[in-house]
């Protein structure tokens, strides 16, 4: 057994090596121009950092009893709320959500002024941070982050989450499809500590029988994200209803598999979930740092400018 591990190591370590070198320092030698679609609320919201943000958005049903013992015993879960918004989601289990994301375009005004960045996200919904039964917020401890964005690690920090610099593949393009007539969306995460990938999220397109209905994803990811609440919450709105994301840029449904190793799924063991409903979408978002977590109480809903419900 420890030789087949140890073979496995090193077939990993020449893997990420000898493979993607060149696709790492690509970003090093020279400034990424991203084939994002450019920030359509800057010049709207001009005293606000405005920004998009295109990838895949995936449910995760986990069993009930094992969020109940990952998010601490001092926060309630909001079961009604989400069981409300999934109808025929199994009633033992909870939605945990994994976002694979490109930050584009971040900046004031209409200027970019943050280079584009890539993160992993595992975050969970529905947590009743201030015990009112009825304010929704999302819990995240962990987020992999590009290892050049110095602000946005920072900035985790401070609300209290731990950043895990990493690299990509396909670096700054969690939105494309592998190949210009394949259907598939692959990214990659890997610490820039480790020899192997660290999460994998690999979709298709997919008809919308059995998937989640879109009213699910406006709503979870506009909850109020935090890690310690005593350290604040990002009140982070996403613009459902932009050029991004209607029309002929309307979410698409995918289904597909996520790799995540521990501990950045919560648990003790790497985790493989197969066959997961999600979206691929391209929306701009709105960010409101630093609020106390209290004075979002009440948040029940999806954010202004949500008007695109499918």
């Amino acid at each position: 057994m420890a030789v087949i591990k140890s073979l496995v190591l090193i077939l990993c370590v020449v893997t990420s090596t000898l493979a993607t070198p060149l696709e790492f320092r690509a970003t090093t030698t020279a400034p990424f121009v991203s084939e994002s679609s450019p920030n359509p609320i800057g010049k709207l919201y001009p005293g606000n950092i405005t920004g998009t943000l295109n990838g895949t958005i995936a449910v995760v049903p986990i069993p009930y009893k094992l969020a109940r013992k990952i998010i601490p015993s001092q926060w309630g879960i909001l079961t009604k709320a989400y069981q409300q918004l999934l109808p025929g989601f199994p009633k033992d289990s909870y939605p945990l959500i994994v976002k694979s994301l490109l930050d584009h375009d971040v900046g004031l005004n209409g200027t970019q002024l943050i280079p584009d960045f890539q993160t992993v996200r595992v975050n969970f919904p529905f947590v009743d941070i201030l015990n009112d039964g009825y304010s929704s917020f999302q819990w995240g401890k962990y987020l992999l982050i590009t290892e050049s964005n110095e602000i946005g690690i920072d900035a985790i920090r401070e609300y209290g989450s731990i950043p895990v610099p990493s690299l990509f593949k396909p670096d700054f393009q969690a939105y494309k499809y592998a190949r210009p007539r394949s259907k598939t969306i692959y990214a990659e995460a890997r610490a820039n500590t480790s020899a192997c990938a660290d999460a994998t999220t690999k979709f298709s397109p997919f008809n919308r029988h059995g998937a989640w209905p879109l009213s699910f994803y406006i709503n979870a990811t506009n909850q109020p994200v935090f890690g310690d609440p005593a350290k604040g919450c990002d009140n982070q709105i996403l613009f459902y209803n932009t050029t991004l994301t209607t029309g002929k840029n309307a979410p698409v449904h995918v289904r597909g598999d996520i790799f995540i190793k521990a501990p950045y799924a919560h648990v003790p063991n790497d985790r493989t979930f197969r066959n997961v409903f999600g979206i691929k979408v391209d929306v701009a978002f709105l960010e409101n740092n630093y609020y106390e977590c209290e004075t979002l109480k009440g948040y029940h809903g999806t954010g202004s400018g949500d008007g695109y419900v499918a």
